[in-house]
Parts: C-alpha cells; structure tokens; sequence
C-alpha cells in the first residue's frame, strides 16, 4: 500500500482501469465456469458491470488535466500498469483459486471475497492517502467495490433461500 497511498488521482484512476480490466476478465471466466443459467447470468452481468466502471474511469481520466496522459506514455505506461504488491497478491490468490473451483457456490463465495478484499484495500489506502485526489479516488472506488459485494452477497441470500425447503 506505501505505493498507492502517494498516487495522485490520475494514477489512482489508471490502476483502477487495470484493477476493473482484470475483474472483467475473472468475472467473464466466472461465468463460463458457472454450471447454472442464473449464476452465469449474474457473473455475466457483473461483468458488463466491470467493462462499465473501466469505461466511466476512462471518462474520468479524461477530464483529468493533460487528460491524465503525458508525452512520455511509453515509459510511464508500465508502471502504472503494475498493481501494487497488495493488489498483485489478491490477483495471484484469485488465479490459483478459479482453477480450482468445483461448485457454483464456492464460485459465488469466490466473487464475494474478491469484491470484499478489494473494498478493503481500497478503504486502507484511501485512509492512508497522501494525496486528495488519489483519496477521492479510493474513496469512490472502495464505495464501488461494496456494491458489487452487496449485491453478490443478495444473490447468495437468494440461492441459499431457494434451496431450502419451504
């Protein structure tokens, strides 16, 4: 997190650009994995969702000055990039657990610790921040991540009630 606390909001932006980028990808495959028609409709839709907020950040970037990029892109590019150490731990977690999954279920629990841990992060480093604007960044992008989480924690509710008989 020593990193991303000094983010400014434009490099907040990009690594959440690269953070939804790769949650789009996990909950694309999510839903491929998804054994039944509405779990794979809301991994799906989650998705969309993901592809959503990079397309919103990628709007907000925009109305960065210098439109958040500068004249030395190439350089600057992969280091923004790079997820700070926190996040590239989640990431690599998560890789080893979707191969790993057998059941719709741990599927879903898997979607909802994801979005919690990254809530998480992003609550810490907002509270850390150096920066106001990175700290609004991580603000919305923690408010974000709770949502997703809520909302995966419904559908949860939701296929436990059905399950039990009435």
């Amino acid at each position: 997190m020593r990193v991303a606390t000094h983010f400014s909001g434009v490099e907040a932006l990009r690594m959440a650009m690269e953070v939804e980028r790769r949650e789009h990808r996990f909950f694309a495959a999510l839903a491929r994995k998804a054994k039944g028609g509405t779990l794979r409709e809301v991994f799906s839709g989650m998705a969309q969702d993901k592809a959503a907020l990079l397309r919103s950040l990628r709007v907000k970037l925009g109305e960065c000055p210098d439109e958040g990029f500068w004249d030395n892109e190439e350089e600057i590019l992969p280091y923004l990039q790079r997820l700070p150490e926190e996040l590239f731990n989640i990431a690599e977690t998560v890789k080893k657990k979707l191969g790993r999954l057998s059941s719709d279920r741990e599927a879903l629990r898997l979607a909802i610790e994801v979005e919690e841990r990254l809530a998480e992060y992003f609550r810490e480093t907002a509270a850390a921040s150096f920066h106001p604007e990175g700290k609004e960044v991580f603000i919305w992008l923690a408010s974000e991540q709770e949502d997703h989480a809520g909302n995966l924690r419904e559908k949860q509710g939701d296929q436990e009630s059905a399950r039990v008989p009435g």
